[in-house]
């Protein structure tokens, strides 16, 4: 899922994670240091690596926030994994401000409180991090894995069920777009028997199958390879142990229309 935040498809988040990682893991380095030294310069070096590292965080935290926000999908894996990932983070902000609070001074010797809460933030940050790397390399949040001939990615938002989803020429075959409507996320696709409407959720853990690959009628989840039929909804492959939902799809004049499914239609008065 590509990334809201970025420059030129590259995403911010993981670009400014890595200063304030490094500052309060150095400031944490230079207290044991220093501690153990009696010196007073690593003391300071601790407490201004401190600083610079909250205000780091902050600043990575926005990125972080605007992707949870936008890219990771809803009901998904992902997205309580981005929350524990974003709550771990918080408290380690407040940590290390807890810390510089509490010192009387940047020269000040550290004391047991502060040496023994940046320990245990050191290690919350490893834990948050292992997070991060599974939000990256596991449910792929930010990355762009285009595969051959599946085109420019493409997301419409539409004001109701009545407007059109895209035109036929829009899609050739394997491609695929994503489209929001009515709160609900439908990948419109094109396969050798023509346009294709599905739901977005994969229903084993939430990945995102407009991310995914359109082969033939099969498409395939990009978290953990489920696969289902584009027609049926059926399981093709697991671990999906569930069929996914279909959509109806008409098409007028060129334009397609996805059809709400029965519980989604307006009830006749």
């Amino acid at each position: 899922m590509r990334a809201r935040a970025q420059i030129k498809s590259h995403p911010i988040h993981p670009m400014l994670i890595v200063l304030p990682l490094g500052l309060f893991l150095g400031s944490w380095i230079f207290d044991l240091i220093g501690k153990a030294t009696n010196n007073e310069l690593l003391w300071a070096a601790s407490y201004y690596s401190a600083i610079a590292g909250i205000v780091g965080g902050f600043c990575a935290a926005i990125p972080g926030l605007i992707d949870w926000i936008g890219v990771v999908p809803p009901r998904s894996s992902a997205k309580n994994r981005g929350l524990l990932h974003a709550g771990l983070n918080t408290l380690a902000l407040i940590a290390f401000i807890a810390i510089a609070v509490h010192r009387s001074s940047s020269i000040a010797e550290p004391g047991a409180f502060e040496l023994g809460l940046m320990t245990i933030t050191i290690v919350v940050l490893g834990i948050s991090g292992w997070l991060g790397g599974t939000l990256s390399y596991r449910n792929q949040i930010g990355v762009d894995h285009r595969y051959a001939n599946a085109g420019q990615w493409k997301e419409r938002t539409l004001e109701s069920w009545a407007r059109p989803a895209c035109n036929q020429s829009e899609l050739s075959e394997g491609q695929m777009m994503l489209v929001l409507v009515g709160g609900e996320r439908v990948v419109v696709g094109r396969c050798p028997e023509g346009i294709v409407a599905f739901s977005d959720h994969c229903i084993h853990k939430g990945g995102p199958l407009s991310d995914g690959a359109l082969v033939g009628c099969t498409v395939q989840c990009p978290w953990h390879g489920s696969q289902f039929d584009v027609h049926s909804g059926r399981v093709v492959a697991g671990p999906a142990k569930s069929k996914i939902d279909v959509y109806q799809i008409e098409i007028r004049s060129g334009e397609v229309y996805v059809q709400p499914r029965k519980e989604n239609q307006p009830k006749a008065a």
